[in-house]
Parts: C-alpha cells; structure tokens; sequence
C-alpha cells in the first residue's frame, strides 16, 4: 500500500474512532448524572463516571478534529460491508464472543437464571472457548463450580450479602 494511502486509511479510522468514542462518552455524561443523587452533587455516585465520560467526550473531539484537519473523511459505505467482514471472519471471532458472551451473561443470565447459575455456565463456556489446553469438562467445569461455590460463602455466608 503506498504510503499516502496508509496515512489516509489511518486518518478515516481515527475519525471513525473518534465519533465512536464521541457518542460512547456523551452516553456515559447522560447516564451518570442522570442517576439518583445522595446530598451534594460532588458526593453523588455519578461524579466520577460523569468526569471520566466528560474526559472521553473531550479527547474523542480532539481526536475528531485531528482527523478532519489531515483529511478525514466517514466512508457510510465502507463501513458497513467491512463491519460484515470483520463479523464473519475467523480470526475477528474471539474478540466478538469476548464482547457478545459477557453481554448475554450480563443482561440475559443473571436476570433469567440469577448470578450464581449464570457464572458457572458463563465461566465454563468461557473456560471452553478460550482455554485451548483445558478441553476436558473434567478440568474446567470443577473450576468453574469452584470458583463460584466461592463467590457464595464469601458473599452469602461470610459477608451476608444477598447476590442474585
């Protein structure tokens, strides 16, 4: 690739990052200050994310404005068949179950099934797919049970801390 098309190449993706980031921490600056307030508003518990969402909006328009500045341009077009192929590719497909299983974990599993049941299957599931050495579920689902058979004294028993 020559070298004007690399340099602009990474300038569309520092735009598409950028925008990206920008919307991300515009959520982030929504939703911690949106949230129920205890006494003064530097004791509430939405300050801290809501500065460090103000921080990512800051940089993400920095980076959106370097970007413009040396040419940048959003290819809609581009975007979406290459999301197509990044989705469909073999090697992208440990960083999409990274993303995709944690999620269905978090919004799907504890709700429906509670906490306990849905980390042993979500770290036995886990254990499965990324731990290529531990293909035995003799190995990986006793450590999986372990591990939350932990998390239950320690917070049940121990602390006495209802955990659903």
């Amino acid at each position: 690739m020559p070298e004007e098309l690399r340099i602009m190449a990474a300038t569309d993706r520092d735009l598409r990052v950028g925008c990206v980031l920008l919307i991300f921490g515009l959520y982030i600056c929504w939703a911690s200050f949106t949230m129920p307030m205890r006494g003064e508003f530097i004791e509430s518990p939405g300050i801290f994310p809501g500065l460090m969402g103000i921080l990512l909006v800051l940089f993400a328009a920095i980076l959106i404005l370097k970007a413009l500045s040396k040419g940048g341009r959003l290819h809609l077009t581009r975007i979406f068949g290459s999301t197509v192929s990044i989705a469909m590719s073999r090697e992208h497909r440990p960083v999409i179950l990274g993303v995709i299983l944690p999620a269905i974990y978090v919004f799907v599993g504890i709700p429906l099934i509670g906490f306990y049941i849905s980390s042993a299957l979500f770290m036995t599931i886990m254990f499965y797919l990324f731990v290529k050495k531990w293909r035995r579920w003799l190995l990986f689902l006793p450590i999986a049970l372990g591990i939350t058979g932990i998390l239950y004294l320690t917070f049940n028993k121990l602390f006495q801390l209802q955990i659903w």
